[in-house]
């Protein structure tokens, strides 16, 4: 009796160090974010539209940026920094940060030729509504914020929040609290 009961206890270690050794040796979302390698996300719908019905909107590209004065912006005027810039060349996008709860803006992230640590923040001109981004790119929610880190910009697209119907107004501010 006493070595069925050593047994037992003995294959409850053994398998508690497994699950143990299993589980501790996993890498969460964020470590392969920080290790530069992609996270996968699941699709969900938001504000009723799924992002598979949307068409996906990227980053300008890095040729795309033009320099004014001490001002970076893109040609079309869309996308623009805020900041003044000594950097006399873009050379590549490094990532993209989207801030917001549901909907939000994005701020994408170029790396220059400056001398600082800084990269290049180029927000959009024109208030719009970017839904909280899905995919293997974007990393979980951070607080309010996403970040996307990658060399390509085709690894960070967003989507804009779809026009609503303005035919009953009434619709539009009925208190319904999501069900969570």
């Amino acid at each position: 009796m006493r070595l069925k009961i050593y047994i037992i206890i003995g294959m409850a270690l053994i398998a508690g160090v497994f699950l143990v050794y299993k589980f501790s040796n996993r890498r969460s979302a964020m470590d392969k974010f920080a290790a530069g390698g992609p996270v996968k996300m699941k699709t969900e719908a938001v504000s009723n539209v799924t992002t598979d019905q949307l068409t996906p909107i990227h980053c300008p590209e890095p040729e795309a940026l033009v320099k004014q004065e001490l001002k970076w912006t893109t040609r079309d005027k869309k996308w623009e920094n805020y900041t003044p810039s000594s950097a006399t060349r873009v050379l590549n996008f490094i990532g993209a940060q989207w801030l917001g709860i549901k909907v939000g803006k994005v701020i994408c992230l170029y790396q220059t030729d400056e001398e600082v640590a800084f990269p290049l923040a180029l927000e959009q001109t024109r208030a719009q509504s970017i839904l909280e981004p899905q995919g293997f790119g974007w990393s979980s929610l951070i607080g309010s914020h996403k970040l996307c880190k990658s060399a390509s910009i085709a690894d960070c697209p967003y989507f804009v929040e779809p026009p609503r119907n303005p035919s009953n107004i009434y619709d539009e501010i009925k208190y319904a609290p999501a069900a969570e």
